[in-house]
């Protein structure tokens, strides 16, 4: 397990808290009492950003049973057929590098992005650094922010569906800023976190045609 747990800990982009979650996760299904094509098809759906992490350990694992005699080659097999099957239901975004529109961004494109929406530049943080839910925001939300950042809709999409991560050199402030969480949170919890007002948290939660 500590060769997977030391790949997982090389991204510097990942909190702490993200690779002892990721570390618990493959541990859990290393001692899984079956390591059948239906748990490891569990695994990917439930952990996709583990994918990769996953198949290796299983295919080791299939490994260390053939050199106790009880393993066959059946079970390469349906490991590579459940891999083959993840990835046809999987975006083509997932397993490719994903552009951050946001780096991109010039703070000037940044601070009028946030005077547009009139928000705190909390909100906007919490867009760069994926710690809102996408499927939250409502759809002119987005629109606004991917206009305002000069990528497509989809693009942007893509990017915020991946894991949370903390910017380079950022620090919250209290009445500011969300504080940094592992999980995803919802569009209006971020606005709550950043001190919103009510009258204008309702209008961008607002639905528009």
């Amino acid at each position: 397990m500590l060769r997977y747990a030391g790949r997982l800990g090389s991204d510097p982009a990942m909190s702490d808290r993200n690779r002892r979650d990721d570390e618990d996760v493959l541990l859990a299904f290393a001692v899984e009492p079956e390591h059948d094509r239906a748990t490891l098809e569990r695994y990917l759906q439930s952990y996709p950003h583990l994918a990769d992490d996953l198949v290796d350990l299983s295919l080791d694992m299939r490994l260390q049973r053939a050199g106790d005699g009880t393993s066959s080659s059946v079970d390469e097999a349906w490991v590579e057929e459940s891999w083959s099957a993840f990835q046809a239901t999987m975006p083509a975004t997932v397993g490719a590098a994903v552009a951050d529109p946001f780096a991109t961004a010039s703070t000037e494109e940044l601070v009028a992005l946030r005077r547009l929406l009139g928000v705190p530049s909390g909100v906007i943080q919490g867009f760069s650094t994926r710690l809102v839910d996408v499927a939250t925001v409502p759809a002119w939300i987005v629109d606004v922010i991917a206009q305002g950042v000069r990528t497509g809709v989809g693009d942007l999409r893509a990017f915020l569906a991946g894991q949370t991560r903390l910017a380079s050199g950022l620090s919250y402030k209290s009445h500011e800023g969300p504080a940094a969480a592992a999980a995803k949170i919802t569009f209006e919890e971020l606005l709550v976190q950043c001190r919103v007002p009510d009258d204008k948290r309702r209008e961008l939660l607002e639905d528009r045609d």
